[in-house]
């Protein structure tokens, strides 16, 4: 069961929250600590209120994780960004970096894996920024895909369009992000020192598994 924190409960709303959701989540594994301020939105107790309430198993156990004391209290932003230089930042050989072509292989050759994921994204008018350095397998770029096209779901009035729109949302989300993602979180669990991280992963993992449940469950023009 899905529910907004505050009361919303529609589909459509749920699904606004999670995109908000999706905008830190992108965030907190693409950028240090520094740029993200993840250790301020943790000291600041906003990871306690999250947009979305779920009965997601991932989701349950992340939201307690983050929710519960920080054990590294005086010493958190530098823990942190220790923890970040050692799972996720390119530049310090990362046990857990989260690019999908180092997680699993679907037969092709890497560049011409992210060629295709480019061309879907124009598709949908999305784009890197030119200063952008990640890979268009970098979880960080997928999960704000996945944002535009929710946004681009939410907004589409022809149902055509919008059973489109769902499709591709459903496919990338099941044969793109679900099929290496929970090995990936399995690791950031293993070698995370904070909760920080494994807690982010399991959000990722949860939110992701919602909105395939949403949109699946969403019944069309009716």
């Amino acid at each position: 069961m899905i529910s907004n924190l505050n009361g919303i409960s529609t589909p459509d709303e749920i699904l606004q929250a999670y995109t908000a959701l999706f905008i830190f989540l992108g965030g907190s594994i693409s950028l240090s600590p520094a740029e993200s301020s993840l250790p301020h939105v943790c000291d600041s107790g906003l990871l306690r209120n999250l947009p979305v309430d779920t009965s997601n198993r991932e989701y349950e156990k992340a939201s307690r994780l983050l929710k519960s004391p920080c054990q590294y209290k005086s010493t958190c932003t530098v823990t942190v960004s220790a923890n970040y230089n050692a799972l996720l930042s390119e530049d310090k050989s990362p046990t857990a970096f989260p690019e999908a072509s180092r997680w699993f292989s679907n037969g092709t050759d890497p560049s011409y894996y992210r060629e295709q994921l480019e061309l879907l994204y124009k598709r949908y008018g999305y784009s890197r920024e030119e200063e952008c350095n990640l890979q268009a397998d970098h979880l960080g770029i997928q999960l704000l895909f996945i944002n535009l096209m929710i946004e681009k779901y939410l907004t589409e009035d022809d149902y055509e369009i919008k059973a489109m729109i769902r499709n591709d949302l459903l496919a990338f989300i099941t044969d793109e992000m679900l099929v290496w993602l929970p090995r990936w979180a399995e690791t950031v669990s293993e070698k995370s020192v904070t909760k920080c991280y494994t807690g982010i992963s399991g959000l990722i993992i949860g939110s992701l598994e919602d909105v395939k449940e949403i949109l699946r469950n969403q019944k069309l023009g009716l």
